[in-house]
């Protein structure tokens, strides 16, 4: 049964709202107030944790007085770079209160429920199938919800787990099964097909270096290898409708990050747009020209200058404060130090799936841990990663530090 009590309630209406309205200033607001809200004792290995992030905002502080700014784009960057700090502490302090792991992921498994049907809704009835791209549907429908990724991994991982049923009726469960996974694929989204793969190896300790953990994920680079050499052979052309657009996207995701922006022409911008990550890292890293601002960034309040007026949104920006790129980011703001720093950070989490227990359900969250490292590992490189304004993981990574913590002091009271 769920029960429901203040706790869990604030923390569905919470993630709710982070993901219905995806305005930085509020999920900023969120995290900060539920930090007040719930202000409690957290542990040290928290500290260890955050203490990383920590240190880039204090080296971007830092180098920014070395350099240029204006106060508005000083502020909105220790926003930006201290939000996933807060986000953490607000999922530790919330986890605290609600102390009910299976609670947890009922919340989750009601707030993705919610969004699926209503994604499916919004694209089968404003959305001509028969016609549309990805493009349109993706315009209609939403380009990603990181949430029902989440949930899909825990319904499918549950079949072999006891620790995470949440749902005992079959017929039930297999009605929701369907619900978001149809949701999931209507979203056409790369990040999320790959993150999806990258939870269901993690929570199954497939992303650990070891025989198994070499053999499946051997496997599954094997499939993404054929899958890719199969799309660079195919005649799969810009703009085509259905499936084809989808998997044009995925054609082009590699020259969309890697191309270089010398070779870029901004005046052709069917191509820009196809490497447009390209080539504002590419602007980036040539305006870190230094050894002081490779070191420690050009700080807090620095932009990027694009070289010419690019229609971004709904206005012309020349200077731009952040990139789809979080490692360029990082780079362009803290230097090879915050690199460094964010890359030891996602090494700590990674490492907490190699820690032993006999606690089946501290094993799960130790791994769903490890998994979420390798989930930043790889966003960071496309959409900002822990840094992206719509992100909500890293509240849930906060909250599963803390049942780290008490799973295993559930155990030993049993």
């Amino acid at each position: 049964m769920f029960k429901l009590n203040i706790h869990n309630t604030y923390f569905t209406l919470i993630l709710l709202l982070l993901i219905s309205i995806s305005v930085f200033e509020l999920h900023y607001i969120l995290f900060l107030i539920t930090c007040i809200v719930y202000y409690d004792k957290v542990s040290k290995k928290i500290m260890d944790i955050i203490s990383y992030l920590l240190l880039i905002v204090v080296i971007a502080i830092i180098s920014s007085f070395f350099n240029k700014f204006e106060i508005y784009d000083w502020v909105k960057d220790f926003a930006y770079f201290s939000k996933p700090i807060l986000a953490i502490l607000a999922g530790y302090l919330l986890a605290k209160s609600i102390n009910n792991f299976k609670v947890f992921l009922k919340c989750i498994l009601i707030v993705s429920l919610v969004f699926s049907v209503i994604h499916i809704l919004e694209v089968f009835i404003f959305v001509n199938l028969t016609t549309a791209n990805v493009s349109e549907i993706r315009y209609v429908g939403g380009i990603s919800n990181e949430i029902e990724i989440f949930s899909l991994m825990l319904l499918v991982a549950s079949k072999k787990y006891d620790e995470i049923r949440i749902i005992n009726n079959k017929f039930l469960k297999r009605i929701i099964l369907i619900i978001l996974s149809i949701s999931v694929i209507l979203y056409f989204s790369r990040s999320m097909t790959v993150s999806f793969v990258i939870f269901l190896l993690s929570i199954n300790g497939y992303l650990k270096i070891t025989r198994k953990g070499i053999k499946y994920g051997s496997m599954v680079l094997f499939l993404f290898g054929i899958f890719y050499v199969y799309l660079f052979n195919a005649d799969i052309k810009r703009g085509q409708t259905g499936i084809e657009s989808f998997l044009y996207k995925m054609k082009n995701a590699p020259a969309e990050i890697f191309s270089p922006a010398k070779e870029i022409d901004t005046k052709n911008h069917a191509k820009l747009w196809d490497r447009w990550r390209a080539y504002e890292a590419g602007m980036a890293i040539s305006q870190v020209n230094t050894s002081y601002s490779v070191a420690v960034g050009k700080g807090l309040g620095s932009l990027v200058d694009l070289k010419f007026y690019a229609p971004l949104g709904d206005k012309n920006m020349r200077y731009i404060p952040h990139l789809h790129n979080g490692y360029v980011t990082i780079y362009y703001k803290s230097g090879i130090i915050g690199i460094i720093l964010y890359l030891l950070f996602i090494l700590y989490l990674y490492l907490f799936s190699y820690f032993k227990t006999k606690n089946n359900q501290k094993k799960i969250i130790l791994n769903l841990i490890g998994g979420l490292a390798i989930h930043y590992l790889f966003t960071t490189l496309i959409v900002t990663g822990i840094y992206n304004i719509s992100e909500t993981y890293s509240l849930i990574l906060g909250m599963l530090l803390y049942y780290r913590n008490s799973s295993e002091e559930n155990a030993v009271e049993k």
